[in-house]
């Protein structure tokens, strides 16, 4: 048999290397720092993030949401007044069965109050949205536009997948377009005016020059 060397791996007196933590390519493969960072100032790192988050709480939202409910609350009495009338005068004088959901049997002001109610819900909850994202999104007026407009666009696309007369189907659909549109605008302008405004900056004096 031939003995191995002083360096082979069954030399039973060699020395095994001193640890110098996992290799470069392993390090590389985590991009969390929680998961390497293990020095002394971990723990305090660690509670600075958790003061600063904290104070990022506790800080005063942005929007001024008790304007913005008021707002709010006064849009969804006008939006529910329209979308009742307009309800009403179609599917009582035109005779056209305005919302599609609801049954053709219906009548006018059996129409009206319901469609009436659910605009008149749709506007709380948007205010409601407002106000969650006032307190947890960076830029809650454009994040509430955004969503906002995405739902505009379902609501609209909604009425065409029921099945019933087209012309029902075409006005629930533009109702809705035009309602939801309406709602989403007047909400932001209502979230972007009950932002404070930023205090002016002091002027400074130039001197003239002689």
């Amino acid at each position: 048999m031939a003995s191995g060397g002083p360096g082979s791996s069954s030399d039973p007196h060699r020395r095994a290397a001193p640890w110098t933590g996992p290799p470069a390519s392993y390090r590389r493969s985590y991009r969390c720092r929680t998961a390497l960072d293990r020095g002394p100032d971990r723990l305090t790192r660690r509670y600075e993030d958790f003061v600063a988050l904290h104070r990022e709480l506790a800080d005063e939202p942005e929007v001024d949401v008790r304007r913005v409910w008021w707002c709010g609350a006064a849009l969804a009495v006008g939006i529910a007044a329209l979308a009742g009338s307009a309800a009403f005068l179609l599917r009582g004088l035109l005779g056209v069965g305005v919302p599609a959901f609801l049954e053709p049997e219906a009548g006018p002001g059996a129409a009206g109050l319901t469609y009436g109610v659910c605009a008149g819900a749709a506007t709380l909850q948007a205010t409601a949205l407002v106000h969650v994202l006032a307190g947890t999104a960076d830029r809650p007026v454009r994040s509430f536009a955004w969503i906002g407009a995405i739902v505009v666009l379902l609501v609209t696309l909604l009425p065409l997948t029921l099945r019933g007369p087209l012309d029902a189907v075409l006005a629930t659909a533009g109702l809705n377009l035009a309602g939801g549109t309406l709602i989403v605008a007047l909400l932001t302008v209502s979230a972007a005016a009950s932002r404070p405004w930023p205090e002016p900056r002091p002027r400074r004096r130039r001197r003239r020059r002689r």
